[in-house]
C-alpha cells in the first residue's frame, strides 16, 4: 500500500512537471480567473498520511484562509502590509516517540510546506499563532499547541504561508539522517482554490 502511494505521488509529481513544460497544450490550467472552489480539495485529499519520527500524521482536510493584517502594521518598504493567504492542515496526529510534543512541533519536524518555484523551494512559515480567534478551526488550532502524550493522539490544525498563488504548493517529509528505519517518502501537491488565479 505505501509503495502504491508513492508511486502515485511520484506519478502525480512528474505529471505535473510535463503539464507545467507543455502549459500550452494543457487545458487543465485556470488562467481564465474563474473561481475553483467547487473543484476544491476533497478530491486531493485521498489518504494523505506520513510516519515520521515523531508522530503519525494522517490529513484530514487541506484549505485556504486569508489573514488580515494588524492595523498600522508595516512591511520593510514602509508600506502597508496586506492580508496574507495561507495553507490550512487538519491532520489527526498520534504521538510515536517516547516524549510528549505539540502536533505543530511533531508537524515542523517531519514535515514542510513548500512552494515550487521553478527549481527551487521557497519554505512556508507557521502560521498557526496568527490565526484569528473567530477562525472557524479555532479549537482545532490551539490544539496544535496542546502538549500530547506518547501514544496518545488528538487532530490540530497548522496555517503555513505566505502564500504566492502562482506557485505550486507541496506537503513534503523531511530527511531524517536519524531515523532508524526508513519511511516513505511525502512528496503531495495541495490544490488550493486560488491556484492560476492572476490579480494585478
Amino acid at each position: 500500500m505505501s509503495l502504491k502511494k508513492y508511486l502515485l505521488a511520484g506519478g502525480l509529481s512528474t505529471a505535473l512537471l510535463l503539464g507545467a513544460c507543455g502549459g500550452a497544450d494543457s487545458g487543465e490550467e485556470d488562467t481564465s480567473g474563474e473561481n475553483t472552489e467547487e473543484s476544491g480539495t476533497d478530491e486531493e485529499n485521498q489518504d494523505v498520511s506520513y510516519s515520521g519520527q515523531y508522530g503519525d500524521f494522517n490529513v484530514v482536510e487541506f484549505s485556504q484562509t486569508t489573514m488580515e493584517a494588524p492595523e498600522g502594521e508595516e512591511t520593510e518598504d514602509e508600506e502597508e502590509s496586506g492580508p496574507t493567504e495561507a495553507v490550512v492542515i487538519e491532520f489527526e496526529f498520534t504521538n510515536n516517540s517516547d516524549v510528549a510534543t505539540s502536533p505543530q512541533e511533531a508537524f515542523g519536524l517531519d514535515l514542510a510546506v513548500r512552494q515550487m518555484d521553478g527549481e527551487s523551494e521557497v519554505p512556508l512559515e507557521n502560521l498557526t499563532m496568527d490565526l484569528p480567534e473567530d477562525f472557524e478551526k479555532s479549537d482545532e488550532a490551539g490544539a496544535a499547541a496542546e502538549m500530547v502524550e506518547p501514544g496518545e493522539s488528538s487532530t490540530a490544525v497548522v496555517a503555513y504561508g505566505p502564500l504566492d498563488p502562482e506557485l505550486e504548493t507541496v506537503l513534503q517529509s523531511r530527511e531524517n539522517p536519524m531515523a532508524e528505519e526508513d519511511s516513505d517518502p511525502l512528496d503531495h501537491t495541495i490544490e488550493l482554490e486560488g491556484s492560476g488565479e492572476t490579480e494585478g
